[in-house]
């Protein structure tokens, strides 16, 4: 896109030198573009925050599995994003149990997300109303009971059963979702209610984890020798079970906190505090090879090393919680010259919490970031919420939007938001409404209301997000997502989205002005000029996908969906040219992933995708698998062809073909893993440099583009935790 962009705007061979270079300088200016920005973990859930707006689109496995992989589509608003694999710092030890997490290229222009965790869990997929976030939901899953030998009798349950085990599984697995939902919400009491009763009916697969989370909700109530008692219970009758560690350390804490075994103040001091975090560093090159109508360049696209660490440090009390997070990153170009890019320090969270779990408010401050509440993305300043009734929780926050993750303070924008939750207004659904206001430079920025609301019940899961600007009258944008899980296995996935792009604010004005001011601008223009100016320079965009998945064995998983996308034009005004719409694209894709197709624990992907817009055609083939040699070791490899043709009326015809084989290796270690990435590229252009010219081989070389190309790039790296 980029390259072609340049060739839209000159007919000469200066034109092809400038595609020459932008080609061999792509890869540094990507070096600090990232696509995967920031990782939470809590005990039930992992919550990854993107870099700009991405769509879910499939999963595998459906519900369980150690490994997770979560395909995902860059929508509008997504620059030019790196064909390495990206990777976050991940704490060890962290309550989700998560080892390690990777964004890699998919099929065609996707990503996919892979999670690795460190024993089997159960998950849920919820999209974060903004599209800039995914949530995965977790619950562990039971740990097997132990046969023991027939001379020594297993252990009786200290509660005796009162209850039959229901006809259908179904009813057992809405209790434990809906105890899950309620651990979620802090609504501890249901918790406690609905686990009691799962403990009632006999021995079952479900028994172990409603024992062990029955004493969390009593712990996370303020009962601890309740909680004590069940933990107890657990490690008696479930003395081999899968969660027996984390039983151990909460009733070890329990035990400390309850005076039981308190020889000195510092070891209950030192009970309560928790260090934890990670280090990672990946050096990233790739040199580039570009034959361009006779004229051949070479060079390095980019030399890089981008080094990220992420501190967390926790204290548990009677009463408050505190937490504190430190996540800073810096990116060295070793590059010099003419292309060498400025190095970087990132600084995406720096925050100090305090949580009170009895009178259920949680106050933040800090650079931090959330992804609902009519918030998407990352500021500077503070954050507090009040649940008053099991059903309610108030939100406010203030502070200054982040235009880049540098290391400083940053006040160019300003904002104030509120936002009022109302939990299970029916049985599954919650719904926000939010009022956010922002200043740029003094000046109103924009002024924005909207509504949210989460449907999760019985296998549907509805996302729907509308945001109105009331200061440039102008529909801001709407997102609908929807998950259906229908009779045998069958799963139906959907989304829809239009969008400003970018968002509405008075600051899109200053984009082609020579002030850098949106004070000064105003005051020249006036601000109704300023408005239109801002909403010139707005595209509006729309996307939807339909999607359906279904497993075909225990080891193989079938997807498939139709997708379209369109972007508009803007207007020309303030000595700033329009752009033309993009053209709608349709495109179908197919999937088959799967396990254990030549080995015991390989994961493999086979796809294929066709896309039309204005007229051209791109179709591409995508492989990729993981194949464990040990424990410790896997390797994968990948694959990805495609090819081009067509007659584009923007930028004339053109035609092409490229195929990139790459290969990613890991080691992991007790406390992390090393990873090393290598791939190649060649791909193969002709395009008319005229818009709208037929391609002829007969033109002339001014008005004909013949270009090859070739990269190579590798990356090293290793996260090590803490």
């Amino acid at each position: 896109m980029k390259l072609r962009g340049v060739m839209r705007r000159s007919t000469s061979l200066a034109a092809i030198g400038l595609a020459v270079s932008a080609v061999l300088s792509s890869g540094s200016a990507r070096a600090a573009d990232r696509a995967l920005d920031q990782l939470s973990t809590e005990a039930g859930s992992v919550v990854i925050q993107f870099g700009c707006p991405m769509s879910f689109v499939s999963n595998y496995p459906l519900r369980t599995g150690d490994e997770l992989r979560i395909e995902l589509q860059p929508l509008p608003g997504c620059g030019p994003i790196s064909g390495l694999g990206e990777s976050l710092p991940v704490p060890a030890d962290n309550p989700s149990g998560l080892l390690d997490i990777r964004l890699e290229p998919s099929l065609g222009s996707r990503r996919s997300l892979t999670l690795r965790f460190a024993r089997n869990v159960e998950f849920l997929i919820r999209p974060k109303p903004g599209l800039t976030g995914i949530e995965v939901v977790l619950s562990r899953r039971a740990g097997r009971v132990t046969v023991e030998a027939s001379d020594v009798p297993a252990p009786k349950p200290s509660r005796a059963a009162t209850r039959d085990l229901p006809a259908s599984a179904e009813e057992m697995d809405k209790l434990l979702a809906d105890a899950r939902a309620a651990m979620q919400e802090r609504d501890y009491d249901s918790a406690i209610r609905l686990y009691t009763k799962l403990l009632e009916y006999p021995e079952n697969a479900a028994r172990p984890q409603a024992q062990e989370f029955l004493g969390l909700a009593r712990e996370r109530k303020g009962q601890l020798a309740q909680a004590k008692k069940e933990y107890e219970e657990y490690l008696r009758r479930y003395p081999e079970g899968a969660d027996v560690e984390a039983v151990q350390q909460r009733l070890a804490a329990i035990v400390t906190l309850d005076g039981a075994t308190r020889p000195t103040k510092g070891a209950l001091d030192a009970s309560r505090w928790t260090v934890d975090g990670a280090i990672a560093q990946e050096y990233r090159h790739d040199k580039n090879d570009v034959l361009s109508n006779g004229v051949t360049a070479n060079g390095v696209g980019q030399t890089a090393l981008d080094s990220e660490a992420d501190l967390q440090i926790r204290r548990r009390g009677d009463q408050y919680d505190f937490k504190s997070r430190v996540f800073v990153g810096y990116v060295r170009d070793m590059l010099s010259g003419t292309g060498a890019a400025p190095n970087i320090i990132r600084l995406p969270q720096a925050f100090v919490e305090v949580d009170d779990h009895k009178k259920n408010w949680i106050a933040r401050l800090g650079r931090q970031s959330q992804t609902n509440g009519g918030v998407y993305g990352s500021y500077d300043g503070a954050y507090f919420s009040w649940q008053p009734r099991t059903n309610l929780r108030l939100s406010a926050a203030a502070g200054a939007t982040l235009q880049s993750y540098d290391a400083s303070l940053q006040h160019d924008r300003t904002f104030g938001n509120l936002s009022l939750e109302w939990l299970s207004v029916l049985p599954g659904l919650d719904v926000t409404g939010f009022a956010f206001e922002q200043k740029a430079g003094g000046t109103l920025d924009s002024r924005q209301v909207g509504i949210e609301t989460r449907y999760y019940r019985d296998g549907k899961s509805i996302i729907g997000q509308v945001d109105y600007d009331l200061f440039f009258k102008e529909l801001n944008s709407v997102t609908l997502l929807g998950s259906l899980s229908l009779p045998h296995r069958w799963v139906v996935t959907s989304v829809l989205d239009h969008r400003h792009t970018p968002f509405l604010g008075l600051y899109n004005a200053l984009i082609g002005q020579p002030t850098s001011s949106i004070s000064d601008l105003v005051r020249t223009i006036g601000i109704e000029a300023a408005k239109q100016f801002a909403l010139d320079r707005t595209a509006l965009a729309d996307m939807g996908t339909l999607g359906v998945q279904h497993p075909l064995t225990e080891q193989l998983q079938w997807g498939a969906d139709i997708s379209f996308s369109r972007v508009g034009a803007t207007v020309a005004s303030g000595g700033v040219a329009a752009t033309p719409a993009s053209g709608s694209a349709v495109g179908v894709s197919t999937q088959l992933l799967g396990g254990g197709w030549l080995m015991d624990g390989d994961v493999d992907t086979v796809g294929v995708g066709y896309t039309t817009r204005q007229g051209t055609r791109a179709i591409s083939v995508f492989s990729t698998a993981r194949y464990p040699l040990t424990d410790s070791i896997r390797i994968g490899p990948r694959l990805q062809v495609s090819h081009t043709s067509g007659n584009d009326p923007l930028t004339g015809t053109s035609s092409g073909w490229s195929a990139s084989p790459s290969l990613l290796a890991d080691w992991r270690f007790r406390r992390g893993v090393v990873q090393f990435e290598a791939g190649y590229e060649q791909a193969a252009l002709n395009a008319s440099l005229i818009p709208g010219t037929p391609l002829d081989p007969n033109l002339p070389s001014s008005e004909l583009l013949t270009q090859k190309t070739k990269r190579f790039w590798f990356g090293l790296g290793y996260n090590f935790s803490f």
